[in-house]
């Protein structure tokens, strides 16, 4: 519920994922060539950006409906796997020219960077005109998987090194144990980072007090976002007769942040006090819905 565990879920979920992908690399990957290591980063970002997008999804946008919430997954998947499949490609190709080690952590790192873009990918397309909040979302998602991949590509590296000198005559492609730590050590990082710097870049964000689980804090990533009992809400209060299905608008303009009624949706209340047309929100402000739901709102102090 908390942000702590959003981070620990899309780290343990990076971890798993890449750990599947690296399996799957090994079911449709052929013998040898650089063939064989584009299907494997293909497999990694596939695997891993569907995951992570999957996390996101359930633990950002749950209200949304199942196809909304398929469509977010499926794009995730679609740009992981080109960012894997390119990565992979780009990194052993220029290590096959140079014999730099460094040309190993690029590819890592290329591939983390377009993992991190896919899980954003699907908020700036459907963002429409004003995808200013998208956009920061996606560049903190890209700084997150770029860090990820390249910190993973280097401690990947460190354990291919470390096999072969243990197991010596033996290159990297006849021992599994490098590759498959190797694999789960940038998943994990890749997605503990991009978790991570969604939450420590955050700029607003709100908190469930009282209503349908409480205790979520879901981070503002939209112009709009809208709160009520209908299934596509962004911030989804079910199981409160008192809310309607779109019961009112956080709205992010000028830099500053608004809450506006939905219609002729009553009983908002902003401090215990009515709220009459759009109002500005201020950090610790908390808003009463319907019968028994209740928000917090909360905005990193500007300089």
């Amino acid at each position: 519920m908390s942000f702590r565990l959003f981070v620990y879920y899309c780290a343990l979920c990076g971890g798993w994922a890449a750990f599947a992908g690296w399996v799957l690399a090994h079911a449709i990957a052929p013998a040898g060539g650089v063939g064989r290591v584009a299907l494997f980063g293909l497999s990694l970002g596939m695997v891993l950006a569907f995951g992570l997008g999957l996390v996101d999804t359930l633990w950002n946008h749950a209200g949304q409906s199942a196809g909304a919430a398929a469509a977010r997954a499926l794009t995730a998947l679609a740009v992981g796997a080109v960012g894997g499949a390119c990565g992979g490609l780009a990194g052993q190709l220029l290590y096959d020219f140079t014999g730099w080690n460094a040309f190993f952590v690029l590819g890592w790192t290329l591939t983390g960077m377009l993992i991190g873009a896919s899980v954003a990918t699907y908020e700036v397309i459907a963002a429409g005109k004003d995808k200013g909040p998208a956009v920061k979302k996606l560049v903190k998602c890209l700084l997150g998987g770029t860090g990820g991949g390249a910190v993973g590509g280097v401690l990947a590296l460190g354990l291919q090194t470390a096999f072969e000198k243990v197991f010596g005559g033996h290159n990297a492609a006849a021992l599994w144990s490098p590759t498959s730590w190797g694999f789960v050590a940038v998943g994990l990082l890749i997605g503990l980072l991009v978790g991570l710097t969604q939450v420590i870049l955050k700029e607003a964000w709100v908190k469930v007090e009282e209503g349908f689980r409480p205790g979520r804090e879901l981070i503002l990533t939209k112009a709009w976002t809208s709160i009520g009992r209908a299934e596509g809400s962004d911030i989804a209060l079910f199981g409160d007769n008192g809310v309607e299905k779109t019961h009112a608008h956080i709205v992010q303009e000028g830099g500053r942040y608004y809450l506006q009624p939905a219609g002729e949706a009553g009983g908002v209340l902003v401090n215990d006090q009515p709220l009459r047309g759009r109002t500005a929100l201020a950090s610790g402000d908390l808003i009463r819905l319907g019968t028994r739901s209740a928000l917090r709102f909360s905005e990193k102090q500007k300089r």
